[in-house]
């Protein structure tokens, strides 16, 4: 017998059986419980102006359970009522300025895309939205601005978690595939303004009572731009009520039943004051609205 033929054959099985073993730990690590969540993207709609996509969380080849109340049927009429009183305030290189979460010709056709996705939408997946402004001078197209978000309905309110908001989209990058908005990735530097029904879920989200009346027409938050943009100091402070002021909210809730999603987003909320991104009476307003019960 070939010496050297025997041993190169064990080698070779060896090397095999070590890269199985390889592939095997592989795919055990990518499918273990501590391996990361990915987000999977399914397109519904996709129009010149807006994109919608059901996305899920999926951790190894296991879909994360999250139990929202899809599918869930909105009118377009009422996602358009809701999404034109959404305001955020922008910071830029002069402080920061409020403006309108979305522009006036881009609300129809972004909540009629929005209705579509979550009349659409499983128990498990959330709605992505990226609706695209286009700007044009002397007729010629000029620049494209994007704004994205994520959409679900839980407990009977509707959550929406902005994550740009008239990004000016690089000219290099219009031919490809936009950033979908992330669940946890904040990627401009805003916070979202609040007042009853629409309600503080983190700098960038909101909880909203999306059956209220209110909605049934258009409907503006106290001290609203009215379609404008208008710099920080121009802006009057809205009064907290007096009920609103109790050191806990007025709400008696307890730390320890608060869901980590409120935890985190209370946390937001302290960063945002600290760093002065806040007014006292915002911030009182804003936490009130967060603990109060259901």
């Amino acid at each position: 017998m070939d010496v050297t033929t025997t041993r190169t054959g064990r080698l070779s099985r060896r090397r095999c059986h070590e890269g199985l073993s390889g592939l095997f730990l592989a795919l055990a690590l990518f499918v273990a419980p501590g391996c990361a969540t990915r987000a999977v993207y399914h397109n519904v709609v996709k129009l010149p102006s807006v994109e919608v996509e059901l996305v899920r969380q999926v951790r190894g080849f296991t879909t994360e359970s999250l139990g929202y109340e899809h599918p869930a049927i909105i009118s377009s009429a009422r996602l358009a009522n809701i999404l034109g009183a959404l305001e955020v305030e922008v910071r830029d290189e002069r402080g920061a300025v409020r403006q309108p979460a979305f522009a006036p010709e881009l609300l129809v056709e972004t909540a009629e895309a929005l209705s579509t996705g979550l009349a659409e939408a499983g128990p498990d997946e959330a709605v992505a939205v990226k609706a695209i402004r286009k700007e044009a001078r002397m007729g010629i197209l000029h620049r494209k601005f994007l704004t994205t978000f994520l959409a679900h309905v839980d407990d009977g309110q509707l959550f929406i978690a902005l994550r740009r908001v008239e990004w000016p989209i690089p000219r290099a990058e219009e031919s490809k595939r936009l950033p979908n908005p992330m669940r946890d990735r904040k990627v401009m530097d805003f916070r979202v303004v609040t007042a009853d029904p629409i309600y503080f879920a983190g700098v960038q989200d909101v909880e909203i009572n999306w059956r209220s009346d209110v909605f049934r027409t258009a409907f503006r938050m106290p001290g609203n731009t009215g379609g404008e943009r208008r710099r920080r100091e121009v802006l009057e402070s809205i009064p907290v009520p007096k009920e609103e002021l109790s050191s806990e909210g007025g709400s008696g809730t307890s730390f320890e039943n608060l869901s980590p999603e409120k935890l985190r987003a209370l946390a937001d909320l302290e960063e945002e004051r600290r760093a002065g991104r806040m007014t006292e009476n915002d911030y009182q307003r804003a936490r009130r609205q967060l603990l109060r019960s259901r």
